[in-house]
């Protein structure tokens, strides 16, 4: 059986545990026609089992811990094909990503990971306010702060501002999102490590709460950093941008199930597997193995 091991990342919820407990869900029901099915399993899928499990009822699914790296090992195949590919899921937790982001160094059991990596899904929120708002950005929304008919308000303003930025205390997890994705990855694959992956898919989770465009176009618009640094390194490493709804909606905690959210609506969908949403490339509405296809290769 050949092996892929695909890593996942992604700051603080950016999706990557409801899209494994999706897609556990969708190739385990066989409710909905996917271009990859469920191989054979052996082993304690319980982790898997009870993220599912929570995801079809209706709630929201539980991240992963932090200094948790929970592996997700999903076995798929082609439907013509009886070989089965072994997929490792590596899902690092986005408070460990923001401490390798702060620290700038990671252990040697995560040195290990990246370097056998085959895949990336890289994950980023369509919720996530935009964060990378130059200090001018922030400047001409803050006329307060400039001196009426002077040719260096500008400047000024963003002196003042620059100068309140640096006596606040810095906090990883409030960086722009793309700087941090695009900073562990260009460590990654630097040296020491050397480490690239084969391809990289974007997902974009939260789709339905995305404007109606395109996930590319999205990337351009709100993430032009990442979306710059996908396309330097794209001769060598190929990217896709897929849109994902793995929820279709809000969700409340099982906790708390009084909070305000579509989970009732949801619930009215008879099959949970067509709660989910996917757009780009191709792939049908609701099938969350095509980025995996494409992603291990079976498809140029």
């Amino acid at each position: 059986m050949p092996k892929v091991n695909h890593m996942i990342i992604g700051v603080q919820a950016s999706g990557k545990t409801t899209f494994a407990a999706a897609l556990w869900y969708l190739v385990d029901s066989r409710e909905v026609d996917t271009v990859l099915k469920k191989g054979s399993h052996n082993g304690d899928y319980q982790y898997l089992e009870m993220i599912a499990s929570n995801w079809a009822a209706g709630w929201q699914v539980e991240r992963t811990p932090s200094d948790t790296l929970e592996p997700i090992r999903i076995n798929l195949k082609k439907p013509i094909d009886s070989d089965e590919v072994d997929l490792n899921f590596l899902d690092l937790s986005g408070e460990t990503f923001e401490r390798i982001f702060a620290t700038r160094a990671v252990n040697s059991k995560l040195e290990e990971l990246f370097r056998s990596m085959d895949g990336l899904l890289l994950f980023v929120s369509a919720v996530r306010k935009k964060d990378d708002l130059s200090i001018l950005d922030i400047g001409l929304k803050m006329p307060e702060a400039m001196p009426a008919e002077t040719d260096d308000a500008e400047v000024y303003s963003a002196s003042d501002i620059a100068q309140n930025e640096l006596n606040a205390e810095f906090v990883p997890g409030n960086a722009p999102q793309q700087i941090q994705i695009v900073d562990l990855l260009q460590a990654v694959a630097d040296v020491p490590m050397n480490a690239k992956p084969k391809r990289v898919v974007v997902i974009i989770s939260a789709w339905d709460k995305a404007p109606a465009i395109t996930p590319e176009k999205w990337l351009v618009d709100r993430m032009p950093l990442l979306h710059q640094y996908l396309e330097n390194q794209s001769t060598d490493v190929p990217y896709r941008v897929y849109g994902v709804s793995a929820q279709g909606g809000s969700l409340p905690k099982r906790e708390k199930p009084q909070t305000p959210s579509e989970r009732e609506h949801l619930l009215k969908v008879k099959i949970p597997g067509e709660r989910i949403k996917v757009v780009g490339h191709g792939a049908s509405a609701h099938d969350l193995t095509h980025p995996i296809q494409w992603l291990s290769g079976f498809e140029d």
